[in-house]
């Protein structure tokens, strides 16, 4: 039974603004949308993580980066904190001497392709 106090909360419907049904969406989980869209092939995540000593938790970081993912999508995939995912980058940036997502890639495909064999 309903109290006469809260007679005003029964039939109280809260109004929902398309913007804030938008910003709803937008704030769900963005790591369900996966597009694995790798560059490099699986057998050289290996060979990379092997030659440039990553920890298994920084291979699933680059990989990611490689993914095109961004770091709410890798701290929800991962199920770790977006600082966290910031820690994990600004340490892999140090330990290959670069200073951002670009140099991360550009010096992840340069160790794959120096892992190739030679062509000559």
């Amino acid at each position: 039974m309903i109290e006469p106090h809260e007679a005003h909360l029964a039939n109280h419907v809260p109004s929902v603004s398309p913007a804030s049904k938008r910003r709803r969406r937008t704030s769900e989980n963005p790591a369900v949308v996966r597009r694995d869209r790798f560059i490099l092939p699986y057998d050289a995540w290996k060979t990379i993580a092997m030659s440039l000593r990553l920890s298994p938790r920084e291979l699933q970081i680059i990989q990611a980066i490689f993914d095109d993912r961004k770091e709410l999508a890798i701290a929800h995939e991962l199920t770790i904190s977006v600082h966290t995912v910031h820690t994990h980058l600004e340490l892999l940036y140090r330990k290959l001497g670069v200073s951002s997502r670009l140099g991360l890639f550009l010096s992840i495909l340069s160790e794959y392709l120096s892992s190739l064999p030679s062509a000559f």
